[in-house]
């Protein structure tokens, strides 16, 4: 994928997100392991990771969406090659800041241009369900809606039934989840799409259609019951490019991991 690689290697910008995200999407393991090292100065007194390290007076102003998405992120490159895998010791202040999170007893109440509380406490158990740090109970503030979630929480929603076994009706949850993802997508052409492409932009949370349909495929990738749908998934997302890569930093982050996945799966074996 060597205009994901260009995009990376020319993107200018350099918080926290954008400085992780290229070094993952750039498969740089010294770029990586500089950022890893850098990692604690990040931190809020929480344990949330903040964009830039924090100053006298922002004490408590890491986030949350942020810290979920860089566990989340780095365990999925690391399942590929662990050199990307953050340390138990770097892990676990992030954890317990978004525990503390999700039980409620930390707040973190930023702008935002609708209600997000529900969703972002999602991204923050799929996170932790990575890493065994997830329970069941901890969905007890939620509203299970999914019907009503934009399209990215409905993809965390999944990844957290496939691996909490103590959620109530888990079964029949999952069933209505993946139900739900079918009925969003659409095709233009080959290119794919979400039928709520713009209530599912959340620039605010790092969250696109672009990223959407890469985690779609990371999340269905070894489901048998999405096998005759990954090429289509595949194509309609590569299709989603401009110039050989996507619009953010987030979604060629997602994208490459996702590609590279569907390519050692389905892949591996040439043509005949």
């Amino acid at each position: 994928m060597p205009a994901i690689h260009d995009w990376f290697a020319n993107y200018p910008f350099a918080c926290l997100e954008q400085k992780t995200s290229k070094a993952v999407g750039l498969r740089d393991a010294k770029l990586w392991q500089s950022m890893a090292a850098q990692l604690p100065t990040y931190l809020d007194r929480d344990g949330l990771v903040n964009y830039f390290p924090p100053r006298d007076g922002e004490a408590s102003r890491g986030s949350d969406a942020l810290t979920a998405y860089l566990l989340a992120t780095t365990h999925e490159a690391a399942s590929i090659n662990p050199v990307f895998a953050l340390t138990d010791e770097q892990r676990a202040p992030m954890e317990r800041g978004l525990t503390a999170f999700v039980e409620g007893r930390i707040q973190r109440n930023f702008w935002s241009p609708r209600k997000d509380l529900d969703v972002r406490k999602l991204a923050a158990i799929e996170a932790l369900s990575r890493y065994g740090k997830a329970q069941g109970r901890m969905l007890g503030s939620i509203t299970i809606a999914p019907n009503q979630w934009p399209t990215h929480a409905v993809i965390d929603w999944l990844n957290i039934l496939k691996r909490l076994n103590d959620v109530p009706d888990r079964d029949k949850r999952m069933a209505e989840a993946n139900q739900i993802l079918r009925s969003r997508i659409s095709y233009q052409g080959p290119k794919m799409v979400f039928s709520p492409e713009k209530d599912d932009y959340r620039w605010w949370l790092k969250q696109n259609g672009d990223v959407n349909t890469a985690r779609l495929i990371l999340a269905v990738i070894d489901d048998p019951a999405w096998k005759d749908d990954m090429g289509r998934l595949a194509n309609g997302f590569i299709s989603r490019q401009q110039n050989g890569a996507w619009h953010t930093t987030t979604a060629n982050l997602w994208g490459g991991l996702a590609l590279e996945k569907f390519s050692a799966k389905f892949e591996a074996v040439p043509v005949a």
